[in-house]
């Protein structure tokens, strides 16, 4: 629709040809823009543009050789995606002018004539001039090339040139002695790919060609097909598939071509990264709203992660078929077979259907497949997966009305290789054909830095992760792996860690709404009425022990005893820890570190204390202070440090602080207190907990207001992350400041340049000899900080009812350079003394805790005044949100 008339056109442009063929190129791309937005599909829009090269190359083919008229036959050839007829917009069009015997004159002439005007248009071309003979001789030492020529297509000139190739191809490189090779290294080729380009579909920024479930899945696939089969025929035309399912693999198709257009069309370049900015742009675009459930972005993601699994599995499916369909001959797998029931044997280290000719009629055999795979540690048979496809999609009935089959899906939760099974169900599409609920969380995106998984893959890392304590994980938790092997009912928590997040299909307050749906799949699984009950208790209540043990004062007693009450058991508990370790470690490789473990394990057993004491009420401070400084006293003794100078230490403290620290560290602080002298202006201790990954920092100087903000600026000057702080007045006025910090790439602070540095720059801020604004304003962001990402909203929240002593300050917002200096120093210039911080960081988002009072040292109650707090913070993180982004 675009070409009519274009070789009069440009024959009578000769003069000026290059112009002619740009103007043409410009129009034919406006009107397939136009085509694109209009909502024509991906595939059209491609053959479409393929068909404008295919016009233009033929007519400069023709003019050219009009021209300089060859002696030497020679033919164009389309490979690649072009070949295939697959041009995305602005991708590379690769040619070849095959000839036949040596590179005359005259065809150096014709080559140089068409590609002078190709080069001075901007397309992204690869061109090479090759006989019949070369191109063989090259693909056989180069897999690449090799690839390439199953994607031929002639266009025009010397056609039997052309055949001679194919002919050659077929014999010389596809043979059976080469096949073998060539089908290992592409399999080869495509895990090294999956893995380099983030080894899941469900990656945060999806690479639409080259990642997993990405177009070059079906292009391996066909690839294979095609080289083995011996004639160029395309896959789905092989029966390999359904019709029903050819129509969703093409649909599939067509959205990903159609991103990987608009991709194109907006950067007006190659460019095959779907990134945040262009995940929200382009669900603009198709029109997705934002619903109750999910923001608009996280919908269109959603889409585009089903269309990525289909493309996925129908080309594994395919391709798997393909190779398997002559099993006993290529493999010679033994004739021997071990029969297990009326159903299912094993042979060759695969399950089988005893007679693939009979359909499986009930859910219970189908479900037996997998308890079988799992207990014998075999491999489902290609056939065998087949057959339960089959039954899955003429059953539309509930399938969970069976109670064998729901005794079989429990003894599969029950039994090892759990993850791998219901990772198989769910490829398959059985797991959500037996639990329905678990059809809202497939493919479901949540738009940030934290969530690198979608949903339903998270969820079975999480049960991955909570199958790992019975081996991998024995020695790194001990603790976590003796707690889960001792359980009782472990199906209870494996179905528990399966619903947790099930709610998310149904939108914001997923732990509520996910222990709603809970007791209802327990029943129809028939649970016990205590197992359902514990199965709803933990999935309503599944960030309670995170939340806690990252957000609050672990040493506030009141805040234990009421975690412990609302816990209530310690069977419970246990599961509740078991729990929140498998969810954290399941939302992505960084997310886990042994801060937050520590966290959570000091969590765990300070409410086991008051679980086990049976009595939610407060423990007397005075004996345990007395038996803590006894302690203190017998340490610091034999260092020169008398009974009485301890005993004066612990009247210049709140019971608070002692209560807070082991004898260990309280004896190592009060160490770095007496070697406060005055003669300098601080004194810095810094330890190093290697169990716990973090270093601690302690600092003594005289008390100023705003001394936090002043330590927050020089550790973010210095690329340091405070996890945690405690700050501490003693009554003579000195601070004691304890901070937990690490180095955002490192771990532990140990290098001692930098510690010296902290040192120096502490010194010359509390001296007031460098201001601390300049030393954060000099740290800038690297250039991965200003990539485009997903926005976190600021969310302040103030609370007096979780803490007797203090106002908390619970702020959320997005994380950057400066951002905790920024806080406390408004935090200051309010009047507000800071007390605890805790700090934690998920992808972008910042949640900083602050534990505070009033210059009078009370909580703060006038609703004006916390009025006043929340808005002048909003006011200084949105303008702070402009500039610097990244990492505190």
């Amino acid at each position: 629709m675009f070409h009519t008339g274009l070789l009069d056109r440009l024959r009578t442009s000769r003069e000026n040809l290059t112009s002619a063929v740009k103007d043409y190129l410009k129009g034919c791309e406006e009107n397939l823009r136009e085509v694109h937005l209009g909502g024509e599909t991906g595939t059209a829009v491609c053959r479409a543009y393929t068909l404008v090269i295919d016009d233009l190359l033929k007519t400069l083919f023709e003019i050219k050789t009009a021209e300089k008229r060859p002696k030497e036959p020679t033919a164009l050839v389309a490979i690649g995606g072009y070949g295939r007829g697959e041009l995305n917009i602005r991708s590379d069009i690769d040619l070849m002018l095959l000839h036949r015997n040596r590179v005359t004159p005259e065809v150096e002439d014709l080559t140089q004539g068409i590609l002078y005007i190709l080069w001075d248009t901007g397309l992204d071309l690869g061109f090479s001039i090759r006989t019949v003979e070369e191109c063989l001789r090259l693909a056989k030492d180069d897999l690449k090339t090799m690839t390439s020529l199953l994607d031929l297509r002639f266009l025009h000139g010397e056609r039997a040139i052309y055949e001679n190739l194919e002919a050659g191809i077929r014999k010389k490189l596809f043979n059976r002695r080469r096949l073998n090779s060539f089908i290992k290294e592409k399999l080869d080729e495509s895990a090294q790919r999956h893995e380099k380009f983030g080894g899941s579909v469900y990656t945060l920024e999806p690479n639409v060609k080259e990642g997993e479930g990405g177009l070059r899945d079906l292009h391996t696939a066909r690839w294979i097909i095609k080289a083995q089969n011996g004639e160029p025929v395309e896959p789905f035309s092989l029966g390999l598939i359904s019709e029903k399912d050819k129509t969703t693999l093409q649909g599939s198709l067509d959205f990903l071509l159609w991103v990987r257009n608009d991709l194109h069309f907006a950067t007006s370049r190659k460019s095959d990264q779907l990134t945040f900015d262009h995940q929200e742009r382009i669900a603009r675009l198709l029109a997705f709203e934002t619903t109750e459930r999910a923001l608009a972005v996280e919908n269109f993601m959603r889409d585009y992660y089903t269309h990525a699994v289909n493309i996925s599995h129908y080309s594994n499916l395919m391709l798997s078929r393909w190779l398997h369909r002559d099993r006993a001959k290529a493999f010679g797998w033994p004739k021997k077979r071990v029969r297990i029931d009326k159903d299912y044997f094993i042979s060759g280290g695969m399950l089988r259907c005893r007679d693939e000719e009979k359909a499986i009629t009930d859910p219970v055999t189908a479900m037996k497949a997998f308890e079988y795979s799992q207990s014998f540690g075999v491999e489902i048979d290609r056939a065998a997966e087949d057959m339960v496809l089959a039954f899955l999609e003429a059953h539309t009935g509930d399938l969970t009305v069976s109670k064998e089959a729901n005794r079989v899906f429990l003894k599969i939760l029950k039994g090892k290789n759990v993850h791998k099974t219901l990772a198989e169900m769910h490829r398959l599409r059985v797991l959500e054909r037996f639990i329905p609920e678990f059809e809202g969380v497939r493919c479901r995106t949540q738009h940030d830095l934290y969530h690198i998984y979608t949903v339903d893959v998270h969820t079975l890392f999480a049960v991955r992760e909570l199958e790992r304590l019975r081996d991998r994980y024995k020695f790194d938790y001990p603790l976590l792996s003796t707690l889960y092997e001792e359980l009782p009912n472990q199906e209870v928590l494996v179905l528990s860690v399966l619903l947790h997040d099930i709610g998310k299909a149904f939108g914001k307050g997923h732990s509520e709404k996910g222990a709603r749906v809970a007791p209802g799949i327990c029943g129809r699984l028939g649970l016990s009425e205590d197992d359902s009950s514990t199965a709803e208790f933990l999935v309503r209540n599944h960030l309670i022990l995170a939340d806690t043990a990252q957000y609050r004062d672990l040493h506030d007693e009141r805040l234990i005893v009421e975690f412990a009450k609302r816990v209530g058991e310690i069977e419970r508990l246990s599961l509740l820890y078991l729990l929140t370790f498998a969810d954290v470690r399941a939302v992505g490789p960084d997310v886990w570190n042994q801060w937050k473990g520590t966290l959570f394990q000091e969590l765990y057993f300070k409410a086991l204390t008051v679980l086990e004491r049976g009595v939610f009420e407060i423990e007397e401070a005075e004996p345990r202070v007395r038996r803590i400084q006894k302690r203190v006293t017998e340490l610091l003794t034999p260092e020169g440090i008398t009974k009485d100078a301890v005993g004066e230490f612990f009247k210049l403290l709140p019971q608070r602080y002692f209560l807070s620290n082991p004898p260990e560290l309280i004896a190592g602080h009060l160490k770095t207190l007496k070697g406060f002298s005055g003669e300098r202006p601080h004194a810095m201790d810094v330890r190093q907990d290697t169990a716990r990954e973090y270093t601690e920092v302690v600092i003594c100087t005289h008390d100023a207001h705003g001394l936090f903000s002043m330590i927050a600026g020089v550790m973010a000057a210095n690329g340091v992350n405070i996890l945690g702080a405690q700050i501490n007045t003693l009554k003579n006025g000195i601070a004691l400041d304890i901070l937990q910090v690490n180095s955002p790439h490192e771990g532990l602070v140990k290098d001692e340049y930098k510690i010296k540095k902290i040192d120096s720059d502490l010194a010359d801020v509390i001296t007031g000899k460098v201001a601390v604004e300049k030393l954060v304003g000099r740290r800038k962001p690297s250039i991965l900080d200003k990539k485009a990402r997903p926005r976190v909203p600021t969310r302040i929240l103030v609370d007096n009812d979780v803490s007797d002593s203090y106002t908390v300050i619970d702020i959320k917002t997005q994380n950057r350079i400066g951002l905790l200096y920024d806080i406390t120093r408004t935090l200051t210039g309010l009047g507000l003394y800071i007390h605890i911080s805790k700090i934690s960081t998920k992808g972008d988002e910042a949640a900083d805790i602050f534990y505070t009072r009033d210059i009078f040292g009370q909580k703060i109650y006038y609703k004006e005044r916390l009025r006043e707090i929340v808005e002048t913070l909003d006011g200084v993180l949105a303008e702070g949100g402009n500039g610097m982004e990244g990492g505190e």
